[in-house]
């Protein structure tokens, strides 16, 4: 479980010092946020009862990243560690979580925490959870995210872009994967996240 948090917690910030611009500006070009972003899909949490606009952009999310998802290599310790970071500035990082989270809605959080713990439970032996608990796990982050408000999600994004993982860290980590798969995951990330963006409160 440790394991599994650690590698959440560098995908996100892979995915978010990927994403340079604002999480809510238009996207980087290249093919290297591409990648970066794939990270941010393994980090979601989980899907309300209703559906809803978030909810329908999780599922194209989802099914368009899945290709994506499965062939990152999960079991890499690169998903492990954060080598160039100051402990003082991860710590500021977790801080604005922190932050971030408790000004989520206590029943997105809920429902969160229940589908990470069933999307870990279906892993496979390459770390990677089956389309139904990934689609779940997408649609959470985005209520969650929504129900903290712009200011408190734009906090978070901030202190992990600045976080400084090197020029090389992007087209290693694009080498791993296929780029067209990688391409047609960051487009529909992208769609999601303007879901998430209209729906903020």
């Amino acid at each position: 479980m440790a394991k599994a948090r650690k590698a959440c917690v560098l995908a996100a910030v892979l995915a978010l010092t990927g994403l340079r611009q604002s999480a809510f500006v238009p996207g980087p070009r290249g093919l290297a946020p591409m990648a970066a972003a794939g990270g941010m899909l393994a980090m979601a949490g989980a899907a309300p009862a209703h559906a809803d606009k978030i909810d329908d952009a999780a599922k194209k999310l989802s099914e368009a990243s899945y290709p994506f998802l499965k062939e990152i290599d999960w079991s890499s310790d690169v998903y492990g560690k954060l080598p160039t970071a100051n402990p003082f500035q991860v710590l500021k990082a977790v801080d604005k979580m922190i932050v971030m989270g408790a000004a989520m809605d206590s029943a997105a959080l809920k429902a969160g925490a229940e589908a990470h713990h069933k999307a870990i439970g279906s892993i496979d032996a390459k770390g990677v959870t089956t389309l139904a608990d990934y689609e779940a796990v997408n649609a959470a982050i985005g209520h969650m995210v929504a129900s903290a408000g712009e200011s408190k999600t734009m906090d978070v994004y901030n202190v992990f872009a600045g976080f400084n993982l090197g020029k090389d860290v992007g087209p290693y980590m694009m080498s791993k994967v296929n780029a067209a798969d990688a391409s047609a995951a960051y487009k529909a990330f992208l769609e999601f996240k303007d879901a998430v963006k209209a729906s903020q409160r």
